[in-house]
């Protein structure tokens, strides 16, 4: 556990309409399995084109529980994202942007999805060296490898450079430790060299926030930023959204001690009846909620999906025509 010497985290998650109750389930999740001497203050950025009512920030924040007194609701226009808070761009600029206002050393990027299932504090994020815990894989097949190309190009990068770190290359998954200085000496180059704020070089640029991050501090920086060891946590994604998928998902959870697990949003509204099934068991045998509670739980993120997702579009919709 983590002693009184150690530095304590921040943790940032993005939220856009549709995940809001994934987000409720995180903060329950971190109520109940996060350390709280680990916690310096948690960061919730608001991704939501219309921004989220004031009846939700009331429920966000009060799903944290007793580490609730920690948690900031952020718009992530506040941070600088151009165009204001719209779109899956605008979020991953955020995740980078924050670093100007985070006051610990390192930071934890979640993804609304991401939820513990075990205990955890600060030695799980950062070894005693001060860095950052994360694996590597290759690319070489991943759908992403044209993003990461593209990405250590503007970089930089030649043939030869890309193609080795095509082949070994930081994850890009949550949770995703950030070093904080390290993130706004990056923030800073990209601006001095763009001449322009960060945000808009960023989405001029198209770039992703972790591959920008990682190849920044390999090839411009002190290099790989992560120590190499796998931070396992299992992800249940759309393609796999069946009761053998979502089994899987779960003894890859169990047979690792992983600490967090995720639920994609899509993977949840297309579950069928099993899979809902094997979804609430785990949640409730990881004491997150009650099985009743927990069958609730998913029925009504399933009634409510799509009327969301509609009302995100809307106010997507309306967020542009204002811009024009």
């Amino acid at each position: 556990m983590t002693t009184a010497s150690a530095p304590q985290l921040s943790f940032v998650t993005v939220v856009f309409e549709p995940e809001v109750p994934l987000l409720l389930l995180q903060g329950r999740s971190l109520a109940r399995f996060l350390d709280p001497a680990s916690v310096a203050e948690i960061v919730v950025l608001d991704n939501c084109a219309g921004g989220l009512s004031r009846l939700a920030r009331r429920r966000v924040v009060a799903s944290f529980g007793p580490l609730a007194p920690r948690v900031t609701v952020l718009r992530t226009a506040k941070l600088g994202v151009p165009g204001g808070s719209v779109g899956w761009r605008s979020q991953q600029a955020a995740k980078l942007l924050v670093a100007r206002r985070i006051r610990t050393p390192h930071y934890v990027v979640l993804d609304a999805k991401n939820h513990l299932i075990g205990p955890v504090d600060a030695a799980d994020f950062v070894d005693g060296s001060g860095v950052a815990r994360g694996g590597t894989h290759s690319y070489a097949a991943h759908p992403l490898r044209e993003d990461l190309e593209r990405t250590l190009r503007h970089l930089g990068a030649d043939d030869e450079t890309v193609a080795r770190l095509v082949d070994d290359f930081p994850r890009t998954v949550t949770p995703f430790i950030i070093d904080t200085a390290l993130a706004r000496r990056m923030m800073d180059d990209v601006e001095r060299e763009a001449r322009e704020p960060f945000g808009q070089a960023f989405e001029r640029a198209r770039l992703l926030e972790f591959f920008l991050y990682s190849g920044w501090a390999m090839l411009r920086g002190p290099g790989l930023p992560v120590d190499g060891g796998v931070l396992h946590a299992p992800i249940l994604w759309p393609a796999r959204a069946t009761d053998a998928g979502a089994a899987d998902a779960i003894r890859e959870a169990v047979e690792t001690h992983a600490a967090w697990f995720a639920v994609h949003r899509r993977a949840l509204a297309r579950a069928d009846a099993p899979t809902r099934r094997r979804i609430a068991g785990f949640w409730a045998e990881r004491g997150l909620m009650a099985p009743r509670e927990a069958t609730r739980f998913v029925r009504r993120f399933r009634i409510g999906y799509v009327p969301a997702m509609g009302r995100a579009r809307l106010a997507e919709r309306a967020s542009r025509l204002r811009r024009r």
